[in-house]
């Protein structure tokens, strides 16, 4: 069942008696028990979304359902929903166990089974033990997981998330994207996450929605908003990626040739008619391409001169200048220590890149 928008829009006054429309004709289905990301940058409606669906927000248009049931305008304490926030919301003179039960003493819930739960919960996100402690002896990983615990406590059918991993470091942040994954296939509740880090989308969603501008401007799994991406803004906003400007030069059965900078020539599968000359953006993530010594002998390499090295512990990255407007970015991974041995600034290199790694965008 999960969630649902329907032709969702939002406006909300502006100055001079003009309207801002922050969220535009949104039609989204999240399926029950999925975690589902919307990733874009501030400013782009992500957050007006999650709180139209906590029922803080009205939309302006349309409608939401929570498990098949319209939301019209019910109030956020007559929704399914929990929301979890960056700023923790925690109550700083309650204890751990008393932030956790006041939702559960709100519903009346008896003594016993509120103290069963508490227990669950804590268990659940690694606090057992600390029932007793203030949120001011707690560390801000810790504080996350006890807002965490009183939401996930009331067994609500949606949790929503807004940047609940913003205020931490990133090696702890890394650890909790983990552990939040790991807790919703657990409880197997319906999560819906707002972000925009693109690494913690890519981590813990089984879909992404791209927002830009108000629009959702495409959904579906990390693999196919990176390697596939739909338009230049998903492409450019999901990771590092390298974008060629051409023009088509000739198109055979299952491919075309593109020219790049009237210099550089790049054959690209593609199988539907364009006219020649039209313009297209080529979509190369830097990890594809391969770099190899100039004396490397294969027709289908282009020639580069490196301009910049980066040695970056993992891998190592390369600006390789291609035409005198193209500059790409290409990672090499220190798998070995031999590829430790940098090619120089300077030096001329023969840049690879497999024809299906390309994505070609008319966009």
């Amino acid at each position: 069942m999960g969630v649902q928008l329907v032709d969702v829009s939002k406006s909300f006054k502006g100055s001079h008696h003009k309207d801002f429309l922050a969220v535009e004709q949104i039609n989204l289905e999240i399926s029950g028990g999925e975690f589902f990301s919307l990733l874009g940058p501030s400013g782009c409606g992500k957050t007006t979304t999650l709180r139209m669906i906590a029922g803080f927000e009205l939309p302006t248009k349309g409608e939401i359902y929570i498990e098949g049931q319209p939301m019209g305008k019910r109030p956020p304490f007559h929704r399914p929903v929990n929301t979890v926030f960056q700023n923790y919301a925690l109550f700083p003179h309650l204890t751990v166990a008393e932030n956790i039960a006041f939702g559960l003493e709100m519903d009346k819930l008896p003594r016993t089974q509120i103290r069963t739960l508490i227990t669950e919960v804590l268990e659940m996100v690694k606090l057992a033990g600390y029932e007793k402690r203030y949120p001011r002896q707690l560390s801000g990983g810790q504080q996350q997981r006890v807002a965490l615990a009183r939401s996930l406590v009331k067994k609500p059918k949606v949790l929503l998330l807004d940047e609940p991993l913003g205020a931490l470091d990133l090696k702890l942040r890394k650890q909790m994207q983990l552990e939040l994954k790991y807790m919703q296939q657990q409880v197997g509740i319906t999560f819906i996450y707002v972000t925009h880090d693109q690494e913690e989308a890519l981590t813990m969603s089984d879909r992404i929605g791209v927002m830009n501008k108000g629009k959702i401007l495409q959904v579906g799994t990390p693999v196919e908003i990176y390697e596939e991406p739909s338009s230049h803004f998903v492409a450019d906003f999901i990771g590092e990626t390298n974008i060629l400007t051409g023009q088509v030069v000739k198109q055979l059965e299952e491919e075309l040739i593109v020219l790049v900078d009237n210099q550089l020539l790049v054959t690209v599968p593609y199988d539907q008619k364009l006219s020649i000359n039209q313009q297209v953006n080529l979509i190369i993530r830097p990890e594809k391409a391969t770099l190899y010594p100039a004396s490397y002998d294969d027709p289908s390499s282009w020639l580069g001169t490196v301009e910049e090295v980066v040695y970056i512990g993992t891998d190592t990255r390369y600006l390789v200048r291609l035409t005198e407007q193209n500059v790409i970015t290409i990672r090499q991974q220190n798998i070995h220590r031999s590829s430790l041995e940098h090619y120089q600034t300077g030096e001329q290199v023969k840049v690879k890149v497999s024809a299906d790694s390309i994505r070609l965008l008319l966009d």
